[in-house]
C-alpha cells in the first residue's frame, strides 16, 4: 500500500514538471541576405528595406583560414564553403532565422566588358510603362551577351553586371522613357563578363554551404550603388574597391555608370611585402599589417622575437604602397580616359596609411578629392549603433541593396544531364539555348546520315548508301520534348545526343573474284607485275582491301608470254623469255625474265637491201639532238620504236636497263610506239 502511494506521488512529480519551451526559427521572408565572398574574408549582412532605405539587421565575418582564394578566384570551394556556411550558421542562431537564398557578387583578373545599344520596336505601345524598359534593359543584356560570345573561341563567359549607359527614344535621348509613345526605343548598356569557371566556383561554394543564389552582380557595380547612387552620377567620379585579391574600378559619367576596370594589385601584395621583408607567415603579416596600435610584437619564421613601431610600417610599405597606387591610378585612367573630378577609395584595402594622398598625386588631383569610404558616406543605410560599419562594409552593403534596386541578376538554375546550368532569367530561355551553355555542340543534336561510298568497277559506277542517323532524344522533367521547347528554373532536362549514321563500307572481295595471284618479272630491265590482279587507282592491291571513296578499280589478267607482249605492244617473235624463244601461251612466274632478242645472236628478221633508198622509204627524226635518218625495214608496216632500238644498238636489252631516259617528244617511250616523221627520240 505505502509502495503504491510512493509511486503515485512520483507519477504525480513528472506530470506537473515543466517542460523546455523550443523556440522555432522563423523563414528568411524578406529580409535580404548578402554574401562578400572575398579573398581574405567572407562577410554576411542581413538587411531589409525601410521607408528611408535599408536598414541593416545583424552581420558577420569570417576570415579564411588558408588562401582558399587567389585575386578574387576561388581556388579550393570545400574551403570556401565552410567559411560561408560559418557565417550563415553564425547568423542564424543570433537571428533565429532560416536563411535559404542569399545574393553574391563576383571579382577576377578576367573581367571583361562591353558596349553595345539593342533597339527595341515599340510602335504597337500605347505608351511606354515600367514593365517595358525592364525588358528592353534585359534584351539589351541577351544581345549583349550573344555578340561577345561570338568573339569567344574557346572559355565561356557569364554576363555577372551591367549599367544602363543611355536611353533613346526614336532617336533622341531621354532620361524617363515611361509614360512617352514612340516607334523604337534604343537602351545602351555596358555589361561585364567573367569566365563561366569563375562564376561556377562561386555559385557551387553557395551550393555546397545550402543555399540558393538568388541575385548576382559585379563587385565594382554594388559599391557603386551605395557610395555613388543614381542622383551622383551626373559628376565623373571613379570609385575603386580595393579589396585582398583585386582593386575593382568603376566610373561614372553623364547620369550613368560607363566603365568598368579591375586590377590583381591589391591586400594581398601589400601583406606579401611584409612576409618578405620581415620574415613572417602570411597571417603575421596580415595582424601587422591592420593593428593600429602604436606598436606590435611578432615573432618571425626563424622564431626570434620582434617589436616594431607603426612608423617603422609606414615607411617598409612606401614601395609596395607606391605600386598599388600607381596600379589604381593606371586603372582609373584606362576606364575614364582622364583623370576624374572626384575618386572614392572604398574596401580593407583603402585603410593603407598615406594612400588617397599617392593616389591624388598620381592623378594630377587635389588630394582633398581623393577620399577614403566611410560610413557616413554610405547613404541611404542605418544600422544599430553597436555595430561598427567602416569603408571595408561597402560593397556587402551594396549587394545587399543592389539586390533589390533595379533589374539584378537572378540565375536561372537549370539541371542539363545532372549538371547545373546556370544562365540570366529572362523568361524565354529553349532547350537549344540551354544547349549552348551546357557545351553540347550542335551536330551532338542534329546528327548526320553516314557518308556514301562511290567507286567504279571496270567502267561500272557502285553508289552504296550510310545508315540513317539517329535523332537526339530530350526529356524535359520527364516529358518528350524538341529543341524550342522553354524551360523554367528548376527543370530538369536529359539530352542523349543524336547518334550519327554508319558510313558505307565495302571491300574488294565483295564484288571480285578472290582467286587471284601475281608473278614479279622483268621486262626488258624494268619490274613488272604480271598474273591475275587487281588495280585500285592504277596500283596494284590484294583482295581483302577496303574500297575508297573515288576508287577507280581494274582488273588485270596477263598470265601469259603472249598476253604480257600484247599488253606492252610488242610482238612475241621480237622477245625472249628466260634467254630462250617461247610460245605465246606458256604461263608466266614469279622472277621470270623477258628481254629483246639481240641482233647477231638469235635470228632476227633483217631488211632486204635495196639499190637505192627513196625519201619514202626514210624517216627524218632528232635522236639526241641531232637530225638522224632512220630506215624503214618493213615498208608493210609502220616503225616502232623496238626497230629503231635494233637499228641502233646490237643488245636493245643492255640499252634499255642502262638508259636513264627513255622519251618519245618528251613522253616516256613505250616498245610497241609507232616512230613518225619528225619525232624527236632521246634515249641516255
Amino acid at each position: 500500500m505505502e509502495a503504491q502511494q510512493k509511486k503515485r506521488r512520483k507519477t504525480s512529480r513528472k506530470s506537473t514538471a515543466k517542460k523546455p519551451v523550443r523556440r522555432t526559427r522563423k523563414q528568411q521572408g524578406d529580409i535580404i541576405f548578402a554574401l562578400d565572398i572575398g579573398t581574405r574574408t567572407v562577410v554576411g549582412i542581413l538587411a531589409e528595406k525601410v521607408d528611408n532605405g535599408y536598414k541593416i539587421i545583424d552581420m558577420e565575418t569570417a576570415v579564411h583560414e588558408k588562401r582558399s582564394m587567389t585575386d578574387g578566384q576561388i581556388e579550393d570551394i570545400e574551403a570556401v564553403a565552410q567559411v560561408i556556411k560559418n557565417v550563415k550558421t553564425a547568423l542564424e542562431k543570433r537571428r533565429m532565422i532560416k536563411l535559404s537564398r542569399v545574393c553574391i557578387a563576383a571579382a577576377g583578373r578576367a573581367l571583361r566588358t562591353m558596349r553595345n545599344t539593342a533597339v527595341c520596336d515599340i510602335s504597337g505601345k500605347r505608351s511606354i510603362s515600367a514593365e517595358d524598359l525592364k525588358n528592353a534593359e534585359l534584351d539589351a543584356v541577351r544581345e549583349t551577351e550573344e555578340k561577345f560570345s561570338e568573339g569567344q573561341e574557346r572559355a565561356a563567359f557569364y554576363c555577372v553586371g551591367h549599367s544602363v549607359i543611355g536611353l533613346s527614344l526614336d532617336g533622341y535621348k531621354v532620361q524617363k522613357p515611361e509614360g512617352h509613345r514612340g516607334e523604337k526605343l534604343e537602351t545602351e548598356i555596358i555589361a561585364a563578363f567573367l569566365p563561366a569557371y569563375v562564376v561556377e566556383s562561386l555559385c557551387a561554394a553557395v551550393d555546397i554551404a545550402g543555399l540558393d543564389v538568388a541575385g548576382l552582380t559585379l563587385e565594382p557595380i554594388a559599391a557603386m550603388n551605395i557610395v555613388v547612387p543614381q542622383e551622383l552620377r551626373l559628376i565623373n567620379i571613379a570609385l575603386c574597391d580595393i579589396g585582398a585579391g583585386t582593386s575593382d574600378v568603376a566610373t561614372s559619367r553623364d547620369g550613368s555608370v560607363v566603365a568598368y576596370g579591375m586590377a590583381t594589385v591589391a591586400g594581398d601584395e601589400i601583406t606579401e611585402d611584409i612576409m618578405k621583408k620581415l620574415l613572417v607567415d602570411f597571417n603575421t603579416a596580415e595582424k601587422i599589417k591592420t593593428c593600429t596600435d602604436p606598436e606590435i610584437e611578432y615573432t618571425d619564421i626563424l622564431l626570434m622575437s620582434h617589436t616594431i613601431t607603426a612608423e617603422q610600417i609606414a615607411e617598409l610599405l612606401k614601395p609596395s604602397a607606391q605600386n598599388l597606387a600607381t596600379t589604381i591610378c593606371e586603372e582609373i585612367m584606362r576606364a575614364n580616359t582622364e583623370a576624374p573630378q572626384v575618386v572614392f577609395l572604398v574596401g580593407g584595402g583603402s585603410k593603407l596609411a598615406g594612400l588617397p594622398e599617392l593616389v591624388a598625386k598620381g592623378l594630377g588631383m587635389d588630394v582633398s578629392r581623393v577620399i577614403m569610404g566611410r560610413k557616413e558616406l554610405m547613404r541611404g543605410v542605418t544600422a544599430p549603433a553597436n555595430m561598427q560599419i567602416g569603408t571595408e562594409h561597402a560593397t556587402p552593403l551594396g549587394i545587399a541593396i543592389t539586390a533589390s534596386e533595379g533589374v539584378k541578376y537572378d540565375f536561372t538554375t537549370i539541371t542539363l544531364n545532372g549538371r547545373k546550368i546556370r544562365t540570366l532569367d529572362t523568361n524565354r530561355l529553349t532547350v537549344f539555348e540551354l544547349t549552348a551553355l551546357g557545351g553540347i555542340k550542335p551536330d551532338k543534336l542534329m546528327g548526320r546520315s553516314g557518308k556514301a561510298l562511290s567507286f567504279t568497277i571496270d567502267g561500272q559506277r557502285t553508289l552504296l548508301r550510310g545508315t540513317p542517323m539517329t535523332p537526339a532524344e530530350i526529356t524535359v522533367n520527364g516529358k518528350p520534348a524538341s529543341l524550342n521547347t522553354s524551360v523554367r528554373k528548376g527543370d530538369d532536362v536529359v539530352i542523349v545526343p543524336a547518334k550519327d549514321g554508319e558510313d558505307a563500307v565495302a571491300y574488294l572481295s565483295d564484288y571480285l573474284d578472290t582467286e587471284l595471284y601475281s608473278a614479279d618479272i622483268i621486262f626488258c630491265g624494268e619490274k613488272m607485275t604480271a598474273g591475275k590482279y587487281i588495280l585500285v587507282n592504277d596500283k596494284p592491291v590484294t583482295a581483302d582491301a577496303e574500297i575508297e571513296n573515288g576508287s577507280v578499280i581494274t582488273t588485270e589478267s596477263c598470265c601469259t608470254f603472249g598476253e604480257l607482249c600484247a599488253r606492252e605492244e610488242v610482238l612475241p617473235e621480237y622477245m625472249l623469255l628466260n634467254g630462250a624463244k617461247a610460245a605465246a601461251g606458256t604461263a608466266l612466274n614469279d622472277g621470270d625474265e623477258i628481254t629483246m632478242i639481240s641482233e647477231g645472236k638469235t635470228e632476227l628478221p633483217q631488211p632486204q637491201p635495196v639499190a637505192a633508198k627513196t625519201e619514202a622509204e626514210e624517216i627524218h627524226i632528232i635522236f639526241n639532238g641531232e637530225p638522224a635518218k632512220f630506215p624503214v625495214i618493213d615498208s608493210s608496216r609502220e616503225p616502232i620504236f623496238l626497230d629503231l632500238l635494233a637499228a641502233f644498238s646490237e643488245d636493245p636489252t643492255s640499252l634499255l636497263a642502262h638508259a636513264t631516259t627513255t622519251t618519245i617528244n618528251g613522253r616516256i617511250a613505250r616498245l610497241g610506239e609507232t616512230i613518225h616523221d619528225g619525232d624527236e627520240i632521246i634515249i641516255e
